[in-house]
């Protein structure tokens, strides 16, 4: 996978969160992090939409 803000390398990693951990994607050069949430909510942003935020689980 490409980054898509300095189209670098990603690579597969696991996250650990406050209370759970999650897999996403990591770019070495930059550090941008995504995930299935990362990108839901950017599409729902796109199409003008906000993310509820409160009730999402990675």
């Amino acid at each position: 996978m490409k980054c898509l803000r300095c189209n670098s390398v990603m690579i597969y990693d696991k996250f650990y969160g406050l209370c759970e951990y999650f897999w996403g994607w990591k770019c070495v050069i930059c550090g941008e992090i995504v995930d299935q949430v990362i990108l839901e909510n950017r599409e729902l942003i796109r199409m003008g939409q906000v993310p509820n935020t409160r009730n999402r689980k990675r």
